[in-house]
């Protein structure tokens, strides 16, 4: 038997950290037993559905790297097949139309709440389809559920388990605009795709045996399901599709790269012995279902922060340089050609936990400086420092061998010609090229910079300092 699982999300909001979870584990299931993968897109809900959602899903998956084998398969080109199989449950005598009107389905509900009874469908229509054969009146079908016996199946995750079919009750397959709803979608889905292993989040425990129940009544395959834990933010809460802060995308924006967020994910209620840091190839060889907990995880931003700068620490700079291009194209930076990026990488992105960080840190590399925007200015508004940045612009200019070593001679040499000292001469330095009082080592900065823009920089800041001196 071939594995197939897949990841059928309902895009009904951005993609988060949970379902992200649930594409992974089944990704990698798929990948260590040799199978595939189907991508399923959810969308008969069409007034809840978005194309930008479906958008987000699809980018967010492809950025993580965890392509799919088949799809995207869409659930509202399938109406087809979704109705045929109804009309014929229909004949078979295994589902029903159901005409009870919205206000007695309350009724009922609220009646068996106070009479302390479990709130069910009280199979009203189950026998009167001939009193409303040729009637308007809409209605929904619904799924003739077994009446007894137990339905049994086992978890792989959390072993046997057993419900019966008193507790549950008769499904509407099909609302009473025609359209399907999910949970018979699913179960088609699934029969239809060749879905050997459903892996799917604990909130789908409850559906299962509705769903085993509709594949037995179709003489159909059933497939393995694993139900893995919630997913809690930080206050206990389950995560939801409208908090966009906990979205892939808002992480993305945020400069976390794919093996941070993968490496991350994996570890929200699966582990491997002690270790903390996955590779894909790791991943791949060490997952299995068994390790997965059956208590709920908590989101721990400050421990994906950790990952995300170690990994931005420990991947060779080749992969990081095309992380931070992408990333930088997408936010519409762009810098001078002349700038060594590589180099930068080098020197600085160890000391940043994510790209937006490091991008953030170094605007004075691909912004221009607006010097009437700097805070306390005014302080080094000065002739001594007039004459410091003449000094330093007339011997930069004479400079032929741009390395930092010369750099830091020049500097030296102004502090040495004026007598003050260092850390006054590079702060001025700073504020002229940066419109910052701290960077990292001056002579870096000013060497990464490169001649002509540093030229500039300092030749606009005179002209500022004369401005206000003499206005």
């Amino acid at each position: 038997m071939k594995i197939k699982t897949r990841f059928s999300p309902s895009p009904t909001g951005f993609l988060h950290i949970g379902g992200v979870r649930t594409a992974l584990y089944a990704w990698l299931f798929a990948r260590k037993n040799h199978g595939s993968f189907v991508l399923r897109i959810e969308d008969t809900d069409s007034k809840r559905v978005s194309s930008d959602f479906v958008s987000d899903v699809l980018n967010s998956l492809t950025y993580l790297g965890l392509l799919w084998d088949e799809g995207p398969i869409y659930q509202s080109h399938r109406l087809e097949i979704y109705q045929d199989i109804i009309l014929f449950m229909l004949k078979k005598g295994l589902a029903y139309k159901c005409y009870c009107s919205p206000e007695r389905l309350d009724t009922l509900r609220k009646i068996q709440i106070l009479n302390r009874q479990k709130p069910k469908y009280d199979q009203k229509c189950l026998n009167n389809n001939c009193i409303f054969k040729k009637s308007n009146i809409p209605f929904v079908v619904r799924f003739k559920n077994p009446s007894e016996g137990v339905v049994k199946f086992t978890d792989m995750i959390r072993g046997d388990i057993s419900i019966s079919n008193y507790e549950l009750d008769d499904l509407i397959i099909q609302r009473s605009n025609g359209m399907p709803t999910y949970n018979f979608c699913v179960v088609i889905d699934d029969w239809k795709m060749n879905i050997t292993h459903v892996i799917r989040g604990e909130d789908h425990i409850n559906n299962t045996p509705r769903q085993i129940n509709l594949l037995n009544a179709l003489n159909a395959p059933i497939p393995k399901y694993a139900h893995a834990s919630m997913i809690l933010d930080s206050n206990g809460a389950k995560l939801s599709k409208r908090n966009t802060s906990m979205s892939i995308s808002s992480y993305i924006n945020a400069g976390f790269i794919p093996e941070a967020i993968l490496n991350y994910v994996l570890r929200l209620g699966w582990s491997y012995k002690n270790q903390e840091i996955f590779s894909v190839k790791d991943m791949k060889n060490y997952f299995n279902l068994q390790n997965i907990s059956q208590s709920p995880s908590i989101v721990n931003d400050k421990k994906l922060l950790w990952l995300n700068h170690y990994y931005l620490s420990k991947l060779p700079i080749e992969t990081t340089y095309n992380y931070l291009v992408s990333y930088m194209n997408k936010k519409k930076i762009f810098l001078d050609n002349k700038i060594d990026i590589r180099g930068l990488l080098k020197e600085f992105l160890k000391h940043h936990n994510t790209l937006k960080e490091f991008i953030s840190s170094y605007v004075y590399f691909y912004k221009d400086i607006n010097l009437f925007d700097v805070n306390n200015i005014e302080i080094y508004c000065s002739i001594i420092n007039i004459k410091i940045l003449k000094f330093l612009h007339k011997n930069f200019c004479l400079l032929t061998d741009w390395n930092k070593s010369n750099i830091l001679f020049l500097i030296k040499q102004s502090v040495s010609k004026f007598n003050v000292f260092f850390k006054d001469v590079a702060t001025l330095i700073r504020i002229g090229i940066s419109g910052r009082a701290h960077t990292p080592n001056i002579s870096t900065i000013v060497f990464y910079l490169g001649k002509n823009t540093f030229l500039l920089r300092i030749h606009n800041f005179i002209k500022y300092i004369q401005l206000k001196m003499y206005k």
